[in-house]
């Protein structure tokens, strides 16, 4: 189980050099830091033979240890000078107290004024997440680089990814200091995501790590530390790795397939284009299709969105999902420098208290102090208003790094790229298996991704996913002489600060209604949820002509979408009947996967915040890369889910 909260790195300065005072141990060399990382972790897994030499699309390097980041940004550099343009580099690092940004800073400040380093350097502090538990993923150097900063003990973290290691940075503090993370748990990890040949070294030649790594298979040897340091260790993996995996079948990921060259994604909203830009960017040619004359005609369609994520006091599942994926959206945009105030904006967000029932579910929230400030904090209805640049009366917990997106102008954006072919006016009448492959109008397809929100009458006979559309209407009106809104503010409903001199605020929310007429009803109701929680912006605005929009949203049952690949429902419901007699029963066989099928709906209102780490998840199991998110948190998105409870619900009632 994922750590409910991370601490924060605790430092002692010394000459503007950081050291942990958890561990009474200095993050790198006083000598040189740069040098001791060429020598201990570069030169001692052979990286600049071996990646002037990579044959292969991705080298993958595995730590033990962020620190301050130093081990990643010489290993970026190297990368950059030496590995081929279309190769890319994943390093995953674990890290059980990072550092707080301001701290961050100033330990890479030194680092930043050497020419090969500043721009990594540069792109490192500005992606920095808060201090969520579990995985965050970034991109560096126009998706070149993958960074997955795990946050958490290293051994807990490492069990929730799947990935195939090439070289091991072994760095952390000294066994001595740190006996915690130096056990027979984090030596299994390694072992069980090494291949054979794959690297490892580090600084200590400690008995325990020597040990430790030579049970699970790896071969050792010693040579001259760094500095004065006189021994250090490295070698490679000699033992084939256990294949076997726990994962419960219908979870699991499909048997790895061919992958093909080009890919269908059919709907041209948030999920859609997240999905094509995706698997784009990792050189899979793309068909969108999209039965409508242009993108973002349904749920996507609204001109802004509210990107934040509403929390509970005490962390679930689900709402890890809704955080990290909060932070996986913010790290897009600024990444792809998409927070310039007509794709998004991210200038923060009011979630107002508007009841009194708000406002104790807010104070027991940051009583439980599960959630770092730089994520969100409370304020007064003071500070609140200074914050919004107009009165409210209500205290609010405000999310500093958030804010709002424009979903159509985002998928404009995403659709822009040169291996992908938009066909609009393009409706899809029928999806055919034909041998390995999937035919759409004619044309054979090696994987097919269905985003096409609530209506999947395309699966019919193939899988059954159970959604609802909900209706949601948004109000529109100049800006004009009215309080400049400074913030996103939500309390019952949102208003977002204007885009193009136009307010966009809502939303209605009703299930089943599938129409799309502008209702007086609707707008009123929205007008009374900006009265309750922004009264002087209200006052300005309720005369004016009101337009809006009308769209569709899809829901299930659980509120959580639906993402990744399908199993045929019918079989999958006959093959693991017996959950229905005995919930606890196990299962070694392989789910009845529909190779190269994908789902990613059921995003409800939440897509901002959604829609774009699906893609990546998707992406993921189509290239057989980690996912964007532990496994954990990847299984409760798994489109088998309700099928499985149903069966399981069936054993917990006869019992």
């Amino acid at each position: 189980m994922t750590d409910k909260k991370i601490e924060h790195a605790q430092l002692n300065w010394r000459d503007e050099q950081p050291e942990s005072t958890q561990f009474g141990d200095i993050y790198f060399s006083v000598e040189d830091g740069i040098a001791e990382t060429e020598h201990v972790f570069i030169q001692s897994n052979q990286l600049p033979e071996r990646l002037a030499s990579l044959d292969k699309p991705m080298f993958s390097i595995g730590e033990t240890g962020f620190g301050t980041g130093l081990n990643f940004l010489v290993a970026r550099h190297h990368f950059l000078t030496t590995a081929k343009p279309q190769q890319t580099l994943h390093f995953i690092s674990c890290e059980k107290y990072p550092m707080r940004l301001a701290d961050l800073k100033r330990a890479l400040t030194p680092i930043g004024a050497k020419e090969p380093f500043a721009e990594g350097v540069d792109q490192l502090v500005r992606l920095w997440p808060a201090a969520l538990p579990g995985f965050h993923q970034l991109s560096f150097d126009n998706g070149r680089i993958q960074l997955w900063l795990l946050f958490g003990d290293a051994a807990q973290q490492l069990s929730q990814i799947d990935a195939r290691v090439d070289a091991w940075f072994l760095d952390g503090f000294a066994p001595s200091k740190n006996p915690e993370m130096w056990h027979e748990g984090l030596f299994k990890q390694l072992a069980r995501l090494s291949s054979e040949n794959t690297s490892f070294a580090t600084f200590t030649s400690a008995g325990i790590v020597k040990r430790g790594l030579q049970s699970v298979g790896f071969e050792i040897k010693k040579i001259p530390g760094f500095g004065r340091k006189r021994e250090m260790i490295h070698g490679q993996f000699i033992q084939a790795r256990d294949s076997q995996s726990q994962t419960k079948p219908w979870l699991a990921r499909p048997t790895a397939q061919e992958r093909g060259k080009n890919c269908a994604v059919i709907g041209a909203g948030l999920a859609g284009a997240s999905v094509a830009h995706a698997l784009a960017e990792r050189g899979i040619e793309v068909d969108l299709y999209e039965r409508a004359p242009k993108p973002a005609t349904g749920g996507s369609g609204n001109p802004q969105g509210a990107l934040y994520a509403k929390l509970p006091a005490e962390p679930t599942a689900a709402s890890r999902v809704h955080a990290n994926g909060l932070q996986f959206t913010v790290n897009q945009l600024k990444a792809l420098n998409l927070d310039d105030q007509q794709h998004a904006d991210l200038c923060g967000v009011l979630q107002l208290a508007v009841s009194e029932k708000d406002q104790k579910l807010q104070q027991k929230l940051i009583e439980a102090n599960n959630y770092p400030e730089s994520l969100v904090k409370r304020v007064s209805a003071e500070e609140a208003s200074e914050l919004a640049g107009t009165t409210t009366k209500h205290s609010a917990l405000y999310f500093p790094d958030a804010g709002w997106a424009s979903p159509p102008k985002l998928i404009d954006y995403l659709l822009k790229h040169d291996n992908i072919r938009s066909h609009f006016n393009c409706p899809i009448e029928t999806l055919e298996r034909d041998g390995s492959q999937w035919l759409i109008n004619g044309e054979a397809y090696s994987q097919v991704v269905i985003c096409s929100a609530y209506e999947t009458e395309l699966l019919t006979g193939l899988a059954k996913l159970d959604l609802k559309p909900i209706r949601g209407q948004t109000s529109w009106c100049s800006s004009e002489e009215t309080p400049n809104l400074k913030t996103v503010v939500c309390g019952e409903g949102y208003i977002s600060p204007a885009l193009n001199g136009q307010y966009c605020f809502g939303a209605s929310f009703k299930v089943n209604d599938t129409s799309q007429d502008l209702k007086q009803a609707e707008h009123q109701h929205n007008l009374d949820l900006l009265q309750r929680a922004l009264p002087e912006l209200s006052e300005s605005v309720q005369n004016r002509e009101l337009s809006g929009r009308a769209s569709q949203r899809a829901g299930t049952r659980d509120y959580l979408p639906m993402v990744g690949a399908l199993c045929d429902t019918e079989k999958l419901v006959e093959q693991y009947q017996r959950l229905s007699v005995d919930a606890s029963t196990e299962f070694n066989d392989t789910a009845p996967w529909l190779e190269g099928l994908y789902v990613s709906v059921g995003h409800g209102s939440k897509g901002l915040i959604t829609c774009p780490i699906a893609a990546e998840i998707i992406a993921a199991q189509i290239t057989h890369q980690p996912y964007p998110l532990e496994q954990e948190l990847v299984d409760i998105l798994s489109p088998q889910r309700f099928a499985i409870r149903d069966l399981i619900r069936a054993a917990h009632s006869k019992g």
